[in-house]
Protein backbone atom coordinates (compact mmCIF):
# COMPACT_ATOMS: atom_id res chain seq x y z
CA UNK A 1 0.00 0.00 0.00
CA UNK A 2 1.14 3.18 -1.27
CA UNK A 3 0.02 7.14 -0.09
CA UNK A 4 0.86 9.79 -2.06
CA UNK A 5 -0.33 13.68 -2.49
CA UNK A 6 -0.46 15.78 -5.81
CA UNK A 7 0.58 19.15 -3.32
CA UNK A 8 -0.44 21.15 -6.64
CA UNK A 9 -3.83 20.13 -6.54
CA UNK A 10 -3.77 19.52 -2.55
CA UNK A 11 -5.02 15.60 -3.22
CA UNK A 12 -3.79 12.34 -1.16
CA UNK A 13 -4.54 9.18 -3.02
CA UNK A 14 -4.06 5.76 -1.19
CA UNK A 15 -3.60 2.93 -3.39
CA UNK A 16 -3.05 -0.78 -2.95
CA UNK A 17 -3.48 -4.07 -4.93
CA UNK A 18 -5.03 -6.90 -3.71
CA UNK A 19 -3.73 -10.24 -3.22
CA UNK A 20 -6.42 -11.34 -6.12
CA UNK A 21 -5.58 -8.32 -8.52
CA UNK A 22 -7.88 -5.83 -7.61
CA UNK A 23 -6.26 -2.64 -7.76
CA UNK A 24 -8.01 -0.38 -5.43
CA UNK A 25 -7.64 3.69 -4.82
CA UNK A 26 -8.96 5.47 -2.45
CA UNK A 27 -8.90 9.55 -2.92
CA UNK A 28 -9.18 11.23 0.62
CA UNK A 29 -11.70 14.80 0.46
CA UNK A 30 -11.50 15.96 3.80
CA UNK A 31 -14.92 17.87 4.73
CA UNK A 32 -16.49 16.03 2.27
CA UNK A 33 -20.18 14.58 3.66
CA UNK A 34 -20.90 12.41 0.56
CA UNK A 35 -19.18 9.46 -0.31
CA UNK A 36 -18.75 7.61 -3.90
CA UNK A 37 -17.65 4.42 -4.91
CA UNK A 38 -16.86 2.99 -8.70
CA UNK A 39 -16.09 -0.22 -10.11
CA UNK A 40 -15.24 -0.34 -13.33
CA UNK A 41 -13.89 -2.99 -15.88
CA UNK A 42 -12.01 -2.73 -19.36
CA UNK A 43 -14.91 -3.93 -21.33
CA UNK A 44 -16.89 -2.03 -23.35
CA UNK A 45 -19.17 -2.47 -26.61
CA UNK A 46 -16.18 -2.32 -28.94
CA UNK A 47 -14.83 -5.73 -26.86
CA UNK A 48 -16.54 -8.01 -29.43
CA UNK A 49 -13.17 -9.21 -30.57
CA UNK A 50 -10.96 -10.60 -28.50
CA UNK A 51 -7.80 -12.50 -28.14
CA UNK A 52 -7.01 -15.36 -25.74
CA UNK A 53 -3.21 -15.39 -25.01
CA UNK A 54 -3.12 -18.60 -27.25
CA UNK A 55 -3.71 -16.94 -29.98
CA UNK A 56 -7.45 -18.19 -29.69
CA UNK A 57 -9.92 -15.44 -31.42
CA UNK A 58 -13.22 -15.12 -29.88
CA UNK A 59 -16.32 -13.38 -32.13
CA UNK A 60 -19.01 -12.01 -29.59
CA UNK A 61 -22.32 -10.48 -30.60
CA UNK A 62 -22.56 -6.61 -30.84
CA UNK A 63 -24.28 -5.31 -27.40
CA UNK A 64 -23.27 -7.98 -25.04
CA UNK A 65 -21.22 -5.96 -22.45
CA UNK A 66 -24.69 -3.70 -22.29
CA UNK A 67 -26.25 -7.12 -22.11
CA UNK A 68 -23.68 -7.75 -19.40
CA UNK A 69 -24.50 -4.82 -17.09
CA UNK A 70 -28.26 -5.38 -17.23
CA UNK A 71 -27.55 -8.84 -15.92
CA UNK A 72 -25.53 -8.15 -13.03
CA UNK A 73 -28.54 -6.23 -11.55
CA UNK A 74 -30.21 -9.52 -11.58
CA UNK A 75 -29.74 -11.25 -7.85
CA UNK A 76 -29.47 -14.95 -7.14
CA UNK A 77 -32.09 -14.96 -4.48
CA UNK A 78 -34.82 -12.84 -6.78
CA UNK A 79 -33.99 -9.83 -4.37
CA UNK A 80 -33.94 -6.20 -6.23
CA UNK A 81 -30.56 -4.86 -6.43
CA UNK A 82 -31.41 -0.68 -6.41
CA UNK A 83 -33.86 -1.16 -3.80
CA UNK A 84 -31.76 -2.93 -1.24
CA UNK A 85 -28.79 0.51 -2.42
CA UNK A 86 -31.86 2.60 -1.37
CA UNK A 87 -33.04 0.63 1.88
CA UNK A 88 -28.76 1.89 2.51
CA UNK A 89 -29.30 5.78 1.58
CA UNK A 90 -27.45 5.21 -1.38
CA UNK A 91 -27.77 5.76 -5.06
CA UNK A 92 -26.57 2.96 -7.43
CA UNK A 93 -26.31 3.30 -10.95
CA UNK A 94 -23.95 1.73 -14.23
CA UNK A 95 -23.26 2.44 -17.58
CA UNK A 96 -21.24 1.04 -20.82
CA UNK A 97 -19.26 2.74 -22.24
CA UNK A 98 -16.95 1.81 -25.81
CA UNK A 99 -14.76 0.94 -23.85
CA UNK A 100 -15.42 0.47 -20.04
CA UNK A 101 -18.52 -0.96 -17.79
CA UNK A 102 -19.00 1.15 -14.94
CA UNK A 103 -21.09 0.11 -11.63
CA UNK A 104 -21.07 3.08 -8.74
CA UNK A 105 -23.19 4.38 -5.62
CA UNK A 106 -23.11 7.51 -3.83
CA UNK A 107 -24.32 8.22 -0.06
CA UNK A 108 -23.96 10.53 2.43
CA UNK A 109 -24.05 8.62 4.66
CA UNK A 110 -20.72 8.73 7.28
CA UNK A 111 -20.99 4.66 7.57
CA UNK A 112 -21.25 3.48 3.81
CA UNK A 113 -19.58 -0.32 4.34
CA UNK A 114 -22.86 -1.80 3.71
CA UNK A 115 -23.43 -0.27 0.33
CA UNK A 116 -19.81 -0.95 -0.34
CA UNK A 117 -20.23 -4.59 0.54
CA UNK A 118 -22.81 -4.54 -1.68
CA UNK A 119 -21.37 -3.61 -4.95
CA UNK A 120 -18.94 -5.77 -4.70
CA UNK A 121 -20.42 -8.71 -3.89
CA UNK A 122 -23.38 -8.18 -7.13
CA UNK A 123 -20.68 -7.31 -9.74
CA UNK A 124 -18.54 -10.47 -8.82
CA UNK A 125 -21.37 -12.29 -8.50
CA UNK A 126 -22.95 -13.24 -12.10
CA UNK A 127 -26.39 -15.47 -11.40
CA UNK A 128 -28.20 -16.29 -14.44
CA UNK A 129 -30.72 -18.16 -16.02
CA UNK A 130 -31.62 -18.76 -19.63
CA UNK A 131 -35.02 -17.81 -19.02
CA UNK A 132 -34.07 -14.65 -17.29
CA UNK A 133 -31.49 -14.29 -20.14
CA UNK A 134 -34.44 -14.75 -23.32
CA UNK A 135 -36.71 -12.58 -20.98
CA UNK A 136 -34.12 -9.62 -20.64
CA UNK A 137 -33.11 -9.87 -24.52
CA UNK A 138 -36.76 -8.10 -24.90
CA UNK A 139 -36.26 -5.75 -22.67
CA UNK A 140 -32.85 -4.09 -24.28
CA UNK A 141 -35.03 -4.99 -27.52
CA UNK A 142 -37.96 -2.46 -26.25
CA UNK A 143 -34.63 0.15 -25.19
CA UNK A 144 -32.97 -0.05 -28.94
CA UNK A 145 -36.38 0.52 -30.85
CA UNK A 146 -37.23 3.67 -28.06
CA UNK A 147 -33.82 4.97 -28.87
CA UNK A 148 -34.07 4.57 -33.05
CA UNK A 149 -37.35 6.76 -32.35
CA UNK A 150 -35.33 9.53 -30.69
CA UNK A 151 -34.33 12.06 -34.09
CA UNK A 152 -31.28 13.65 -32.33
CA UNK A 153 -29.88 9.59 -31.50
CA UNK A 154 -31.14 8.34 -34.50
CA UNK A 155 -28.77 11.44 -36.04
CA UNK A 156 -26.24 10.32 -34.17
CA UNK A 157 -26.37 6.95 -34.81
CA UNK A 158 -26.61 7.58 -38.65
CA UNK A 159 -23.53 9.49 -38.40
CA UNK A 160 -21.48 7.18 -37.11
CA UNK A 161 -22.31 4.59 -39.91
CA UNK A 162 -21.29 7.31 -42.29
CA UNK A 163 -18.09 8.25 -40.53
CA UNK A 164 -16.90 4.59 -39.96
CA UNK A 165 -16.53 1.22 -42.74
CA UNK A 166 -15.38 -1.22 -40.50
CA UNK A 167 -14.76 -0.33 -37.10
CA UNK A 168 -17.03 -1.35 -34.18
CA UNK A 169 -17.71 2.33 -32.65
CA UNK A 170 -20.52 2.49 -36.15
CA UNK A 171 -22.76 -0.18 -33.91
CA UNK A 172 -24.66 0.82 -31.19
CA UNK A 173 -23.59 0.32 -27.71
CA UNK A 174 -26.76 -1.75 -27.35
CA UNK A 175 -25.98 -3.71 -29.94
CA UNK A 176 -29.04 -4.58 -33.06
CA UNK A 177 -32.44 -6.40 -32.89
CA UNK A 178 -30.43 -9.15 -34.31
CA UNK A 179 -27.18 -9.29 -32.22
CA UNK A 180 -28.97 -9.28 -29.06
CA UNK A 181 -31.36 -11.96 -29.96
CA UNK A 182 -28.34 -13.85 -30.64
CA UNK A 183 -26.57 -13.09 -27.12
CA UNK A 184 -26.77 -16.50 -25.11
CA UNK A 185 -25.81 -17.44 -21.17
CA UNK A 186 -23.09 -19.27 -21.71
CA UNK A 187 -21.58 -16.52 -23.87
CA UNK A 188 -22.54 -14.02 -20.97
CA UNK A 189 -20.57 -16.41 -18.72
CA UNK A 190 -17.64 -16.36 -21.04
CA UNK A 191 -17.43 -13.11 -21.41
CA UNK A 192 -17.67 -12.44 -17.57
CA UNK A 193 -15.17 -14.67 -16.56
CA UNK A 194 -13.12 -13.47 -19.18
CA UNK A 195 -13.21 -9.46 -18.42
CA UNK A 196 -14.59 -9.12 -14.71
CA UNK A 197 -12.06 -11.11 -12.96
CA UNK A 198 -10.41 -8.23 -9.89
CA UNK A 199 -7.22 -8.74 -11.62
CA UNK A 200 -8.61 -7.01 -14.48
CA UNK A 201 -10.88 -4.45 -12.25
CA UNK A 202 -10.58 -1.49 -10.58
CA UNK A 203 -12.15 -0.04 -7.56
CA UNK A 204 -12.13 3.94 -6.83
CA UNK A 205 -13.28 4.96 -3.75
CA UNK A 206 -13.92 8.99 -3.05
CA UNK A 207 -15.08 10.00 0.98
CA UNK A 208 -13.74 12.08 3.51
CA UNK A 209 -13.52 9.29 5.60
CA UNK A 210 -10.30 7.91 6.52
CA UNK A 211 -9.10 5.09 4.19
CA UNK A 212 -7.92 2.69 7.37
CA UNK A 213 -11.31 1.28 8.56
CA UNK A 214 -12.97 1.22 4.44
CA UNK A 215 -9.83 -0.53 2.83
CA UNK A 216 -9.99 -3.17 5.29
CA UNK A 217 -13.21 -3.98 5.06
CA UNK A 218 -12.41 -3.98 0.96
CA UNK A 219 -9.61 -6.46 1.60
CA UNK A 220 -11.94 -8.82 4.10
CA UNK A 221 -14.69 -9.07 1.58
CA UNK A 222 -12.49 -9.74 -1.12
CA UNK A 223 -10.28 -12.35 1.07
CA UNK A 224 -13.18 -14.30 1.52
CA UNK A 225 -14.21 -15.10 -2.21
CA UNK A 226 -12.32 -17.30 -4.43
CA UNK A 227 -12.18 -16.72 -8.52
CA UNK A 228 -10.79 -18.45 -11.26
CA UNK A 229 -7.36 -18.05 -12.81
CA UNK A 230 -7.24 -15.00 -14.92
CA UNK A 231 -5.47 -15.04 -19.05
CA UNK A 232 -6.22 -11.84 -20.07
CA UNK A 233 -8.01 -11.25 -23.69
CA UNK A 234 -6.53 -8.42 -25.67
CA UNK A 235 -8.94 -6.28 -27.89
CA UNK A 236 -8.63 -6.83 -31.75
CA UNK A 237 -9.97 -3.52 -33.76
CA UNK A 238 -8.42 -2.68 -37.22
CA UNK A 239 -7.14 0.91 -38.04
CA UNK A 240 -10.29 2.64 -39.45
CA UNK A 241 -9.05 3.95 -43.17
CA UNK A 242 -9.59 8.37 -43.62
CA UNK A 243 -12.38 7.51 -46.29
CA UNK A 244 -15.75 7.52 -44.74
CA UNK A 245 -18.50 5.19 -45.85
CA UNK A 246 -21.39 7.75 -46.92
CA UNK A 247 -20.33 11.20 -47.88
CA UNK A 248 -23.62 11.63 -47.91
CA UNK A 249 -27.19 10.20 -46.32
CA UNK A 250 -30.82 11.53 -45.15
CA UNK A 251 -33.31 9.98 -43.70
CA UNK A 252 -37.43 11.17 -42.70
CA UNK A 253 -38.77 11.17 -39.44
CA UNK A 254 -41.72 13.18 -37.50
CA UNK A 255 -39.66 16.20 -36.88
CA UNK A 256 -40.50 19.88 -37.04
CA UNK A 257 -37.08 21.34 -37.72
CA UNK A 258 -33.98 19.53 -40.15
CA UNK A 259 -31.01 18.26 -37.76
CA UNK A 260 -27.66 18.22 -39.74
CA UNK A 261 -24.51 16.66 -38.96
CA UNK A 262 -21.00 17.25 -40.88
CA UNK A 263 -18.36 15.87 -40.12
CA UNK A 264 -15.22 15.21 -40.51
CA UNK A 265 -12.62 12.12 -40.02
CA UNK A 266 -8.58 12.38 -39.33
CA UNK A 267 -6.15 10.41 -37.77
CA UNK A 268 -4.80 10.39 -34.50
CA UNK A 269 -1.85 11.57 -33.29
CA UNK A 270 1.03 9.11 -33.20
CA UNK A 271 2.61 8.26 -29.68
CA UNK A 272 0.94 8.11 -26.55
CA UNK A 273 -2.55 8.16 -25.14
CA UNK A 274 -1.27 11.45 -23.79
CA UNK A 275 -0.87 12.72 -26.92
CA UNK A 276 -4.25 12.16 -27.99
CA UNK A 277 -5.46 13.48 -25.34
CA UNK A 278 -3.84 16.78 -25.90
CA UNK A 279 -4.68 16.74 -29.03
CA UNK A 280 -8.21 16.45 -28.74
CA UNK A 281 -7.58 19.26 -26.28
CA UNK A 282 -5.91 21.07 -28.97
CA UNK A 283 -8.99 20.82 -31.43
CA UNK A 284 -11.53 21.57 -28.83
CA UNK A 285 -9.74 24.93 -28.48
CA UNK A 286 -9.54 25.82 -31.25
CA UNK A 287 -13.10 25.69 -32.20
CA UNK A 288 -14.43 27.93 -29.08
CA UNK A 289 -12.22 30.17 -30.23
CA UNK A 290 -13.41 30.35 -33.88
CA UNK A 291 -17.09 28.95 -32.70
CA UNK A 292 -18.12 31.54 -29.85
CA UNK A 293 -18.01 34.46 -28.59
CA UNK A 294 -14.51 34.85 -28.75
CA UNK A 295 -15.22 35.13 -32.64
CA UNK A 296 -16.27 38.66 -34.48
CA UNK A 297 -18.33 37.15 -36.57
CA UNK A 298 -20.78 35.22 -33.83
CA UNK A 299 -22.74 38.00 -33.00
CA UNK A 300 -23.92 38.03 -36.81
CA UNK A 301 -24.38 34.54 -36.80
CA UNK A 302 -26.60 34.90 -34.12
CA UNK A 303 -28.79 38.17 -35.02
CA UNK A 304 -29.11 36.65 -38.57
CA UNK A 305 -30.42 33.33 -36.97
CA UNK A 306 -27.40 31.60 -38.62
CA UNK A 307 -26.95 29.56 -35.38
CA UNK A 308 -29.00 28.85 -32.72
CA UNK A 309 -29.08 26.92 -29.04
CA UNK A 310 -28.71 23.38 -31.29
CA UNK A 311 -25.51 24.53 -32.52
CA UNK A 312 -22.50 22.30 -31.59
CA UNK A 313 -19.85 20.32 -31.92
CA UNK A 314 -17.99 17.21 -30.24
CA UNK A 315 -14.67 15.80 -30.44
CA UNK A 316 -13.09 12.32 -30.15
CA UNK A 317 -9.43 11.11 -30.45
CA UNK A 318 -8.91 7.54 -29.89
CA UNK A 319 -5.89 4.91 -30.39
CA UNK A 320 -7.63 3.91 -33.66
CA UNK A 321 -9.22 6.86 -35.08
CA UNK A 322 -10.46 10.86 -34.95
CA UNK A 323 -13.54 13.08 -36.06
CA UNK A 324 -14.84 16.16 -35.21
CA UNK A 325 -18.63 16.35 -35.44
CA UNK A 326 -20.57 19.78 -36.27
CA UNK A 327 -24.45 19.36 -35.55
CA UNK A 328 -27.20 22.05 -35.92
CA UNK A 329 -30.57 22.75 -37.25
CA UNK A 330 -30.76 24.23 -41.08
CA UNK A 331 -33.12 24.45 -43.77
CA UNK A 332 -30.25 22.80 -45.95
CA UNK A 333 -27.17 20.93 -45.39
CA UNK A 334 -25.41 23.94 -47.54
CA UNK A 335 -26.33 26.31 -44.31
CA UNK A 336 -24.50 24.26 -42.14
CA UNK A 337 -21.37 23.42 -44.23
CA UNK A 338 -21.37 27.01 -45.23
CA UNK A 339 -21.79 28.23 -41.77
CA UNK A 340 -18.67 25.67 -40.31
CA UNK A 341 -16.75 26.81 -43.18
CA UNK A 342 -16.75 30.47 -42.47
CA UNK A 343 -15.81 29.86 -39.05
CA UNK A 344 -12.80 27.56 -40.14
CA UNK A 345 -11.54 30.24 -42.45
CA UNK A 346 -11.74 32.92 -39.77
CA UNK A 347 -8.41 34.83 -39.46
CA UNK A 348 -6.46 32.82 -36.90
CA UNK A 349 -5.10 36.22 -35.36
CA UNK A 350 -8.43 38.01 -34.17
CA UNK A 351 -8.92 35.02 -32.03
CA UNK A 352 -5.30 34.40 -30.45
CA UNK A 353 -5.26 37.31 -28.35
CA UNK A 354 -7.98 34.92 -26.09
CA UNK A 355 -5.96 31.60 -25.87
CA UNK A 356 -4.52 32.26 -22.78
CA UNK A 357 -7.87 33.32 -20.66
CA UNK A 358 -9.66 30.24 -22.53
CA UNK A 359 -6.74 28.09 -21.79
CA UNK A 360 -7.09 29.24 -17.84
CA UNK A 361 -10.85 28.76 -18.09
CA UNK A 362 -10.66 25.06 -19.02
CA UNK A 363 -7.91 24.53 -16.32
CA UNK A 364 -10.29 26.18 -13.57
CA UNK A 365 -13.25 23.27 -14.94
CA UNK A 366 -10.62 20.78 -14.66
CA UNK A 367 -10.08 21.85 -10.91
CA UNK A 368 -13.28 22.42 -9.77
CA UNK A 369 -14.46 18.79 -10.98
CA UNK A 370 -12.72 17.62 -8.06
CA UNK A 371 -15.47 18.89 -6.22
CA UNK A 372 -17.59 16.39 -7.53
CA UNK A 373 -16.96 12.50 -5.93
CA UNK A 374 -18.70 10.97 -8.90
CA UNK A 375 -17.16 12.59 -11.67
CA UNK A 376 -13.44 12.45 -10.07
CA UNK A 377 -14.32 8.65 -9.33
CA UNK A 378 -15.09 7.80 -12.76
CA UNK A 379 -12.42 9.80 -14.32
CA UNK A 380 -10.43 8.63 -12.21
CA UNK A 381 -11.09 4.69 -12.49
CA UNK A 382 -10.98 5.44 -16.65
CA UNK A 383 -7.39 6.63 -16.34
CA UNK A 384 -6.12 3.99 -14.25
CA UNK A 385 -7.99 1.40 -17.29
CA UNK A 386 -6.11 3.40 -19.72
CA UNK A 387 -2.69 3.95 -17.99
CA UNK A 388 -2.75 7.60 -17.81
CA UNK A 389 -2.29 9.72 -14.79
CA UNK A 390 -5.34 11.27 -13.70
CA UNK A 391 -3.80 14.35 -12.44
CA UNK A 392 -1.59 15.01 -15.39
CA UNK A 393 -4.88 14.87 -17.68
CA UNK A 394 -6.02 17.84 -15.70
CA UNK A 395 -3.03 19.81 -16.23
CA UNK A 396 -2.97 18.87 -19.76
CA UNK A 397 -4.23 22.16 -21.20
CA UNK A 398 -1.55 23.96 -20.05
CA UNK A 399 0.97 21.93 -22.06
CA UNK A 400 -0.68 23.85 -25.23
CA UNK A 401 0.77 26.72 -26.82
CA UNK A 402 -0.66 28.82 -29.02
CA UNK A 403 1.23 28.13 -32.11
CA UNK A 404 0.09 24.84 -31.62
CA UNK A 405 -3.27 25.59 -32.64
CA UNK A 406 -2.30 26.79 -36.42
CA UNK A 407 -1.73 22.83 -37.28
CA UNK A 408 -5.27 22.07 -36.32
CA UNK A 409 -6.98 23.35 -39.44
CA UNK A 410 -5.62 19.86 -41.43
CA UNK A 411 -8.00 18.07 -39.36
CA UNK A 412 -10.49 19.44 -41.62
CA UNK A 413 -10.22 17.71 -44.71
CA UNK A 414 -13.34 17.91 -47.16
CA UNK A 415 -12.49 15.06 -48.62
CA UNK A 416 -12.55 12.84 -45.61
CA UNK A 417 -16.02 14.56 -44.26
CA UNK A 418 -19.47 13.24 -44.33
CA UNK A 419 -23.15 15.40 -44.40
CA UNK A 420 -26.20 13.58 -42.33
CA UNK A 421 -29.62 14.77 -42.31
CA UNK A 422 -33.20 13.93 -40.75
CA UNK A 423 -35.93 15.41 -42.35
CA UNK A 424 -39.60 15.70 -41.58
CA UNK A 425 -41.34 13.12 -43.73
CA UNK A 426 -43.81 16.19 -44.43
CA UNK A 427 -41.00 17.72 -46.24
Amino acid sequence: MITYENKKLNEKVTETTLANGLKVFFIHKPGFISSTAVYMVPFGSLDIRQQKPDGEIIESNAGVAHFLEHKLFESNNGADIMEAFSAMSANVNAFTSYNETCYYFSTGEADFSQPLELLLDFVQNLSITDESVEKEKGIIIQELRMYMQMPEARLMYETYRSLFKTHPVRIDIGGSEESVKAITKAELYDLYEANYHPSNSVLVIVSGQESEKILDLVKANQAGKTFPDFEARRRLIDMEELKVAKKHHSFAMDIQAKKITYSFKFNPAQGTRMDRLVQEWMIRIYLELLFSSYNPLYQNWLDSNRINDYFGYEVDVTDEYGFVMFYGEKESEEDLVALVNEGLSTDFATVAPYFENLKKRYFGQAIRSLNNPDDMAVSFARCVLLGLDYFATLDCVNQIEVDDLKEIGGVFDSAHSSIVSVRSKKA
